[in-house]
């Protein structure tokens, strides 16, 4: 996502760098869905909310749940949730390194998100802070929405379709929003933020974190 060449010297310009992959493995994919569906009434009873992170999904929704719990601590339950990490991981070196910047020690913050019909997520982001690094979603079906991202000071957006598997990863200060979700059933998402080992999550919003990157762990990923 660029500007254009701006034309003068105070003309705003700004390069975001954006990832686009998809996770192949559909068998995994509807059993990770069968899980979290499974998992959605006892994580509303088990954790407390604390905010819907601006997204207007309302605080009894799962996802004003985010930081929580960690969906990656659910692996043992369901092996399929650590090769779903797997390829995040190996996605998150594939883009730093196309986007020639250095592979970083990170912690993840991770979630779901449970859209029923008649349900948008608004406008919002994931932090604009001097700690703010990298955030991400994927989708779990083919559904009828699109995730739109807002270009920087202007009222301008590109969107992606919503599409099974599909992974996208974008800096977190990045405003975002989906359309309405206008079918039966569920529309199911997971999110999340990397955070630095260094700096840590926002002293002011502490949130469960699970170790996500490291030298050893970018090793292991390369070599498998």
């Amino acid at each position: 996502m660029e500007s254009s060449k701006p034309l003068n010297s105070y003309a705003p310009s700004w390069n975001v760098p954006f990832g686009l992959t998809t996770w192949e493995d559909e068998a995994g994919i509807d059993t990770v869905t069968s899980f979290l569906l499974e998992k959605e009434n006892e994580i509303l009873l088990s954790t407390k909310p604390h905010s819907d992170g601006g997204t207007g999904l309302g605080i009894e929704s799962l996802t004003a749940r985010f930081g929580s719990y960690n969906l990656f601590d659910l692996g043992e339950e369901e092996p399929k949730i650590n090769e779903l990490k797997k390829f995040i991981q190996k996605s998150y070196i594939e883009f730093v390194e196309q986007d020639e910047t250095p592979i970083e020690d990170l912690q993840i913050v991770c979630w779901y998100n449970i859209i029923r019909k008649g349900q948008k997520i608004d406008p919002h982001s994931h932090g604009a802070s001097p700690i703010t690094y990298l955030s991400g979603n994927i989708h779990l079906g083919n559904y009828n929405t699109k995730t739109f991202y807002k270009f920087p000071y202007e009222d301008i957006e590109m969107h992606f379709q919503n599409k099974k598997g599909q992974l996208t990863l974008f800096p977190g200060y990045i405003q975002h929003r989906s359309d309405e979700y206008t079918e039966d059933g569920i529309r199911l998402s997971i999110a999340f933020d990397l955070w630095t080992q260094e700096h840590g999550t926002p002293s002011s919003k502490p949130k469960k974190t699970v170790t996500f990157m490291n030298k050893d762990i970018a090793d292991e990923i390369r070599s498998s």
